[in-house]
């Protein structure tokens, strides 16, 4: 299972990306102490979903706070530690439940959708594949217009 399971920063590129938020949208979200410029910001982030730099209890929290206040960029903040616990080598706890293809959990589920605004989350149609990734429901999101939490 550790081979179908991502690192923690390929984890925050793939949710990055299903969302469909470039680098600089989520580095303009992040908020930093000290303050760093824009493009420091975006940097870091690149490096983190290189796996090249550590994502310590600073950047998760950043991360927490962009997404609570902000509410564009989702992921869940127990799957992401859970993750970085098994690229330090900790399997003593149970394996994230992730779509194969957005990295969505049961926590951090997608919106697929509904009539008004209204929020309808994903489901699990395989194992690894929640509903808003299969073929059909992928290419009906891609004929839509994007739409991003104010």
């Amino acid at each position: 299972m550790t081979s179908t399971l991502p690192s923690p920063g390929t984890y925050l590129r793939i949710r990055r990306e299903a969302q469909r938020l470039s680098i600089d949208d989520v580095a303009a979200l992040v908020r930093t102490e000290p303050s760093l410029p824009l493009a420091s910001r975006a940097d870091l982030l690149r490096s983190i979903e290189a796996d090249i730099a550590p994502i310590g209890d600073d950047v998760i929290g950043s991360l927490m706070r962009a997404a609570e206040e902000q509410g564009s960029f989702r992921f869940d903040p127990e799957v992401l530690v859970r993750l970085i616990d098994i690229a330090a080598g900790d399997t003593t706890r149970a394996w994230p439940r992730l779509c194969r293809r957005c990295a969505c959990s049961e926590h951090d589920a997608c919106n697929c959708g509904g009539q008004g605004g209204q929020w309808i989350g994903c489901h699990w149609v395989e194992p690894d594949l929640c509903s808003a990734c299969t073929p059909s429901q992928a290419a009906a999101a891609a004929l839509q217009p994007e739409t991003r939490a104010a």
